[in-house]
């Protein structure tokens, strides 16, 4: 009895330490950071019309969400202007991407 009890722990610790692990991989996988070009644009506003989250459209027409923390909150004023910005891109499951932006530089 006490050894079936022992077995049955460790079998739970093994399935918590695997969720564990698997749970941690998105952290790990965004962290190059990478440029990108492209204009910036509203993707969703509050009801005062004031715009909350943005994208930013490639020359290739790939759109990009941009994360509202770090440097990505300061993009929320620049609606319509060409951007170079530097940072990490994370893809959700539906394979959706966003990038957290650490540097920008306002294209003329």
């Amino acid at each position: 009895m006490m050894m079936l009890r022992k077995k049955t722990l460790l079998r739970m610790l093994c399935v918590f330490a695997i969720v564990t692990l698997l749970g941690a991989v998105p952290l790990f996988a965004a962290t190059e950071e990478i440029e990108i070009a492209g204009t910036v644009w509203a993707s969703d506003w509050d009801a005062s019309d004031n715009v909350i989250a943005v994208v930013i459209e490639t020359d290739e027409g790939e759109a990009i969400g941009v994360s509202s923390s770090g440097k990505g909150v300061e993009l929320l004023k620049l609606e319509e202007k060409k951007v170079m910005v530097t940072g990490s891109i994370a893809t959700d499951e539906d394979g959706n991407k966003t990038i957290t932006v650490t540097k920008y530089i306002i294209q003329e």
